[in-house]
């Protein structure tokens, strides 16, 4: 491998990035107008760099599975839009998913691959980098935490409708598809009690309506492109008939938290047969329940689970008790 006096360089690739190229090539003005709000597609040239192949995701994916890293395939026969995840088995052997993508259903998912990998690790940094540049948004002193999640899946699976909580980059390295993104404020679409659910630990807790499906945008992905999801953006993803081999590079932020802590106190409360109002609502409210629920948070959270759920994941056996004895 080599690489320039800073370590930027990307090595053993096809067209070498240098510290002096972009990554990305983005309108300035529209991210600074739509970062976090509204989705919208721009460009990238990381399918030009030869650090995506096939054969070396799957190297990568051996290493991770070695070191207890988060690597997995899930079989996608049957799936549907309003499908669930939970039910769709996880196989065993990754090496045989690699070697048979192009024929079977699998999608293949290397959560944080850029802590196995080195070259991974300088990309995402650098990423980061533009992206602050581009939305004019302290994005390095406000995220809690960043993942680099690389996608392989075979051709013509969907990706089930759901919703995330941090802000997420995908971009398409090899064949395409259509990414469907919704509203992310649209609460018919997802109602207030299914979003906290989800914050409650259930990510299967937005449910597809099929009668609401005009109310979102399919963006077509090709190789070079990026479609940014804002934050609670629900959306779901057709494969087309090919490999697609992606990127999904997500951020967990300080002011993401805040709002999630609100509705975190709202399903603690409707458990109890409360009736809380939802976020934005009132402002003195959510203030009080942002520091009442943040007193639980994890002082040193290193996993999306302890960044974002670990409050309500303290507080379920105290709530369970508390309503076993309600229930008497």
């Amino acid at each position: 491998m080599s690489e320039t006096s800073d370590g930027t360089v990307l090595a053993n690739t096809s067209r070498q990035l240098t510290s002096d190229d972009k990554i990305l090539h983005a309108c300035s003005t529209e991210f600074k107008s739509k970062f976090n709000l509204h989705p919208f597609k721009f460009n990238h040239v990381l399918h030009e760099s030869g650090l995506f192949e096939i054969a070396r995701l799957a190297e990568v994916a051996q290493l991770m599975v070695e070191k207890n890293g988060n690597a997995r395939a899930i079989n996608f026969r049957n799936s549907a839009l309003d499908a669930k995840f939970s039910a769709m088995p996880h196989s065993k052997q990754l090496a045989e998913a690699f070697a048979r993508v192009h024929e079977n259903d699998s999608w293949i998912k290397l959560t944080q691959a850029h802590l196995f990998d080195a070259d991974y690790a300088r990309v995402l940094d650098a990423i980061t980098s533009e992206l602050e540049a581009l939305s004019g948004f302290p994005l390095r002193s406000d995220m809690t935490l960043v993942t680099m999640t690389l996608l392989v899946s075979s051709p013509n699976i969907s990706t089930p409708f759901h919703i995330d909580h941090e802000t997420n980059f995908l971009f398409q390295l090899q064949g395409s598809k259509d990414v469907c993104l919704f509203p992310a404020t649209d609460r018919e679409l997802v109602p207030d009690q299914e979003v906290e659910r989800y914050y409650a630990g259930n990510f299967e807790a937005a449910r597809y309506r099929r009668q609401l499906q005009s109310r979102g945008t399919i963006f077509r992905l090709n190789p070079g492109e990026v479609v940014h999801h804002p934050s609670l953006a629900p959306h779901w993803v057709k494969n087309d008939n090919n490999i697609s081999v992606s990127i999904s590079i997500n951020y967990c932020m300080k002011s993401l938290e805040e709002r999630a802590r609100v509705y975190q106190a709202n399903y603690v409360l409707r458990k109890i047969g409360l009736k809380p109002l939802p976020p934005g609502v009132s402002p003195l409210r959510d203030k009080l329940k942002r520091k009442v629920i943040s007193t639980l948070e994890h002082r040193d959270p290193k996993t999306f689970s302890e960044v974002v759920h670990w409050p309500v994941t303290r507080l379920k056996s105290p709530l369970d008790a508390v309503m076993r004895l309600v229930k008497r």
